[in-house]
């Protein structure tokens, strides 16, 4: 499991947010056009050989038409190779449900199936057997005892599955972000805070960041641009520092007054449960507003077309409201870390059962307590459980308590 280190910049002023915006755009076209040229069955190998691929590149002379140095470049290219394996392994899984489910298949059949869909656990995925499920090629070895037709059958039914789950190709549609190696990059300190040199479109040249706080940067790491506070976020990771487990066992009740309660009947974090209250009221409140600007706006699109556009521009825009709920995430999201931090240390439990909530989503018994609970952060709460247990060694309950 990799550990995500975030360290936030200060304001950049209009120059370096200039240098920094043109690189993540150049970074962020290159990537697409590698998504776009090698998002093709034929070039599926490439996902096992992506040093292969990068080679032939550079021995083929090839120069970033978007103005990227080489060694960014070839990060864009590792980037898109693996924005593409995620895709394909996302979708074999899925195939393999289907599998699974399929009752129509042979033992022999199935066996040719999840044969080709197979990965080894050390070596990894042998893309050529995806690639001759669109080509038709028969791969076989000597553990298949299934007839050419049969293996002609089987790859025709997990090429249309594969069509049917696929989905549309991956593509970069915004500028967000751009990866640095080690030698694109300059860590120092002063006096007062650390500042990061990061290299840019211009050889030679590098935008000074300077960041909030202080962490050990080394490796690759990701430049990620916050556009409503012209900054950015220093994005490192690394294999996180892990802990024994401890000799006792602990559970905890999620709650929406706190962040949970465990056996001991102490509550974590009480704030958390204002937050939400706060952010309840929020939406209520503003829901309300913007129905009736809604329904003025409705009432003037025939009597003043004009009018009712300008409602829909000044009135009904979505940029406060993404920025105000992400102040709300963010300060729930805190509010989480802060309790699983506190009980982890204090309790360090072997085992852990909680209880889940999600099953009172829309069915609460009362509004105000389904509007909480549909606000909860289930997917932050259950990937910091994921964290934590592994952080700490811990051995989750194999089934919630409701």
């Amino acid at each position: 499991m990799q550990q995500t280190v975030r360290q936030k910049s200060l304001p950049l002023n209009n120059e370096k947010w200039a240098r920094i915006t043109e690189t993540a755009d150049a970074y962020a076209r290159q990537k697409d056009a590698f998504l776009v040229e090698y998002g093709h069955v034929k070039y599926l190998h490439y996902l096992g050989e992506k040093r292969k691929l990068r080679d032939e590149l550079v021995s083929a002379g090839f120069v970033s038409p978007f103005g990227l140095q080489a060694r960014q470049w070839k990060l864009a290219l590792e980037d898109a190779l693996y924005t593409l394996e995620r895709q394909w392994e996302a979708a074999v899984a899925e195939v393999k449900e289907y599998l699974y489910r399929h009752e129509g298949l042979t033992d022999e059949e199935k066996h040719y199936a999840f044969w080709l869909l197979y990965r080894h656990v050390k070596h990894g995925r042998d893309w050529k057997r995806i690639r001759a499920v669109f080509t038709g090629e028969d791969i076989v070895s000597e553990e298949i005892k299934l007839d050419a037709g049969g293996r002609a059958r089987v790859r025709k039914y997990l090429k249309r599955v594969f069509r049917r789950v696929l989905g549309r190709k991956p593509r970069v549609k915004k500028a967000r972000s751009f990866t640095v190696d080690q030698q694109m990059y300059r860590v120092f300190t002063s006096e007062k805070r650390q500042y990061i040199a990061v290299a840019t479109l211009t050889p030679g040249e590098r935008v000074i960041i300077p960041l909030a706080g202080v962490h050990a940067i080394e490796g690759n790491v990701r430049v990620v641009l916050i556009p409503e506070e012209n900054c950015v976020e220093i994005h490192l990771t690394r294999e996180p520092r892990t802990f024994p487990p401890g000799e006792e066992e602990a559970g905890i009740d999620l709650g929406v007054t706190e962040v949970f309660t465990d056996d001991t009947g102490r509550k974590y974090r009480p704030e958390y449960g204002e937050a939400l209250q706060e952010m309840s009221d929020h939406i209520l409140d503003k829901s309300r507003k913007r129905g009736k600007l809604w329904a003025l706006r409705r009432k003037f699109l025939e009597q003043d077309p004009n009018k009712a556009r300008r409602i829909l521009k000044h009135n009904l825009g979505l940029t406060k409201q993404t920025k105000r709920n992400k102040k709300y995430r963010t300060r729930c999201e805190n509010e989480i870390n802060r309790a699983f931090n506190e009980f982890y240390k204090e309790r360090r439990p072997k085992i852990i059962a909680y209880e889940d909530l999600a099953h009172l989503r829309g069915k609460a018994g009362s509004k105000g307590l389904s509007r909480k609970v549909s606000g909860w952060q289930r997917s932050i709460i259950k990937e910091r459980l994921g964290y934590k247990n592994y952080i700490y060694s811990v051995t989750p309950s194999p089934t919630p308590v409701r």
